[in-house]
């Protein structure tokens, strides 16, 4: 069993041993539900699908069986093992402590015992959580925390790969336009920006061309695939502001080349009810029926149905004040933070698998402070983390993405 230890020599420590559970379960989609959660995966984990057919036969007095074969098949979960590490100088851990527990306004000492494990680790939870959360539905390749070598590929993109879903794009014209040019200031121009307005989030594919997207520094990253807000500039061209990747950094987008063609897809205001009436009707009804069923969207089409509520709802007093419901049709709409845009997931909780290992031997946590060891006045963390993620019935998951 993987001990969780707490070395602290010169100052109390907490032996906070919910930690893993916190950062592997507490992210967002684990909290609502949304994923079934495995424990004990050390290994790689098999699921088994097991499908038949039904045959009604006629009446016989002795046994005939109706001759059909079982068809079994598996799936899995391959745990990957991954690693937070973080040093900090030991005064100015202390410092940031006492600023914040000081009352607003005093300049009195602190009173208690200084807790800088706890300090340190809380310091970091959330952010680990977001990784956690990106990592499980995006993958290695979409979640930029992401650094260690092993294979993880996420949900969203498995199921975009795997045979069997039910799929559907954003190629119709009320949900893609076609562009002609995009600048090296990463301004786009199109027919027309009429069914566009300021904070909507595009999509960007079938890229012609070398532009790149140089948020995080140069060399840069293709626009292909990418995911904008914009801002409308005139009745035919639009700005690429922000990364939707880059939604926590708030890093404003930055681009070098240029590119001659792509196409533009989106979900917004003007035609998120028109989406999800495509969606509704196409999902599978034996699925739409059971309770934990539901249409997982980020969180930019969700404000964008709130809109069309509120549009849609003339004479309506309060029409632009009060919460609006996040359900279509009966059909509860997940608002997934930290999610691909312009994707829609119908799924049902018990068909998608987080797969953890909170007690085994890769799970660990760490807190050290080095003076008595080293004399470097530094107080280091370490935590390990063990997780994978997969589905079971890909014929009962419903995908839409640009």
């Amino acid at each position: 069993m993987a001990q969780f230890t707490f070395t602290n020599n010169t100052y109390a420590g907490e032996a906070l041993a919910g930690f893993m559970a916190s950062t592997l379960l507490e992210a967002d989609s684990v909290k609502r539900g949304l994923l079934t959660v495995i424990n004990d995966v050390k290994s790689r984990k098999v699921i088994l699908d097991v499908d038949d057919d039904v045959i009604l036969q006629d009446p016989s007095g002795l046994f005939n069986d109706q001759g059909t074969t079982a068809s079994q098949t598996e799936s899995y979960l391959d745990p990957v093992i991954y690693e937070f590490m973080k040093q900090e100088q030991w005064d100015k851990l202390a410092q940031s402590w006492e600023a914040q527990s000081l009352k607003p306004g005093a300049f009195m000492d602190y009173e208690g015992i200084v807790d800088l494990s706890d300090f340190m680790v809380q310091r970091y939870l959330t952010k680990i959580q977001i990784a956690n959360e990106r990592l499980y539905w995006l993958g290695k390749a979409s979640t930029k925390e992401a650094t260690f070598t092993a294979a993880f590929p996420g949900l969203l993109p498995t199921i975009s790969a795997a045979s069997g879903v039910y799929k559907v794009g954003l190629g119709k014209a009320a949900t893609s336009m076609a562009a002609t040019a995009i600048s090296a200031l990463g301004v786009v121009t199109v027919s027309s920006t009429a069914t566009l307005s300021d904070g909507d989030v595009v999509t960007i594919t079938g890229v012609t061309g070398t532009s790149k997207d140089t948020t995080n520094g140069p060399p840069g990253i293709d626009v292909q695939g990418q995911s904008y807000f914009i801002q409308v500039l005139s009745a035919t061209t639009f700005k690429l502001v922000r990364n939707y990747n880059e939604v926590n950094t708030r890093k404003p987008a930055t681009f070098s080349s240029t590119s001659t063609a792509a196409t533009v897809s989106y979900i917004n205001a003007s035609n998120v009810l028109d989406v999800l009436t495509g969606v509704y009707a196409q999902l599978d009804p034996a699925d739409r029926s059971q309770e934990d069923f539901n249409l997982q969207i980020p969180f930019h089409v969700g404000y964008a149905y709130a809109q069309a509520q509120a549009n849609k709802a003339v004479n309506v007093l309060n029409a632009f004040t009060d919460t609006k419901k996040m359900d279509y049709l009966g059909v509860p709409l997940q608002l997934m933070n930290h999610w691909q845009a312009n994707t829609i997931l119908g799924a049902r909780s018990s068909n998608l698998f987080l797969g953890v290992d909170l007690l085994g031997d890769a799970s660990e946590l760490s807190t050290v402070y080095m003076k008595p060891y080293t004399n470097d006045n530094i107080v280091r963390m370490k935590a390990r983390m063990k997780a994978a993620v997969n589905f079971k019935f890909a014929n009962e998951l419903f995908y839409l993405s640009a």
